[in-house]
């Protein structure tokens, strides 16, 4: 008779706690994600590094962006079938990216660093670029099997900049249609 109760309520406390995992579980909709990986691709070369020139704090106000500098990625040996379609550079969040800006941080010992001075990305026509939103980036045509896609960067002060190191790095992937 012992064995009996106990295998009852067992057989209830399994029932119960299975009853209350399913509305811990419940869900509340759906998120189809699609995407593709292609072989059709070309050759990528970029300037790997961007010397911008050294200018005076008061050339920087609070708020303000100065001393772009043009940097190129270079596309070569592109697969024919990708002819009159648009690419573009996708700029992707990393430990140095302010997420609420899309700007970058600057890297290095905080005793060095300039204050209040992040790096902005702008397109060739000086469009802000907010890393980590392609849909801000423009794109460049592949003709010829090949396209230049030509950005800026530059000082962006988010208060009043102090003078010191502005450096940074940024990673990037090729978006292809």
């Amino acid at each position: 008779m012992r064995n009996k109760f106990y295998s009852f309520a067992l057989t209830g406390v399994v029932v119960a706690s299975s009853l209350m995992s399913a509305a811990v579980f419940a869900s509340d909709g759906t998120i189809n994600i699609t995407g593709a990986l292609t072989d059709q691709t070309c050759t990528v070369t970029s300037s790997a590094s961007v010397g911008l020139d050294s200018l005076g704090i008061s050339a920087v106000p609070d708020g303000q962006a100065a001393g772009f500098k043009p940097f190129s990625i270079t596309l070569s040996s592109c697969a024919a079938s990708l002819d009159g379609k648009v690419v573009q550079a996708g700029f992707e969040p990393g430990p140095n990216t302010d997420l609420s800006t899309g700007r970058l941080n600057l890297t290095g010992p905080d005793a060095d660093k300039a204050a209040n001075v992040q790096l902005q990305l702008r397109n060739y026509d000086n469009s802000v670029i907010k890393i980590g939103d392609n849909t801000s980036d423009k794109g460049a045509t592949i003709a010829n099997s090949g396209a230049t896609l030509n950005y800026l960067v530059g000082y962006y002060a988010n208060g009043a900049a102090g003078a010191g190191s502005a450096n940074s790095t940024v990673t990037y992937s090729i978006i292809y249609p």
